[in-house]
């Protein structure tokens, strides 16, 4: 019965892991994403659409980063999720703060931004809130 105990809690936690990092991945396929998305879209040479192109590329490296950090040492920086909510939040906020050109893909560039960023906010919430589950021993079986 012992062994059997162990191979269940073994289990357990393999799964728990499992369950923290999915949020974790969505976030980086969010970077990936926002540095395609800023070499995808033919930004015009404005200086708003260089800044969206700028805010894009830095916006996508820095998501990508702290989403490997984290993935790499859950225990030890559970809190720069508050990095990338923070980064989604600005992306909500990017478009209407840059005004994007009306030539290009205006509606594709706002769009794209919008929905990383809302998505990026939602998944560094929930990895936020599992990881500190999982340090607290709070999290359900």
């Amino acid at each position: 019965m012992k062994g059997n105990t162990a191979l269940t809690g073994l289990r357990t936690r393999d799964r728990k892991l499992r369950e923290s990092r999915l949020p974790l991945t969505a976030e980086f396929i969010a970077g990936v994403w926002l540095v395609i998305a800023a070499f995808a879209y033919s930004y015009s040479y404005t200086l708003s659409a260089v800044a969206g192109f700028w805010n894009s590329l830095l916006c996508g490296i820095v998501v990508a980063a702290v989403a490997l950090v984290r993935f790499g040492l859950p225990e030890r920086a559970r809190w720069l999720g508050v990095v990338n909510l923070a980064i989604g939040a600005w992306l909500i906020v990017a478009p209407f703060a840059f005004g994007y050109p009306v030539d290009g893909h205006r509606d594709a560039l706002r769009t794209s931004a919008l929905l990383v960023g809302v998505l990026l906010a939602i998944f560094s919430v929930v990895s936020m809130t599992v990881a500190f589950r999982r340090h607290s021993g709070d999290f359900r079986e």
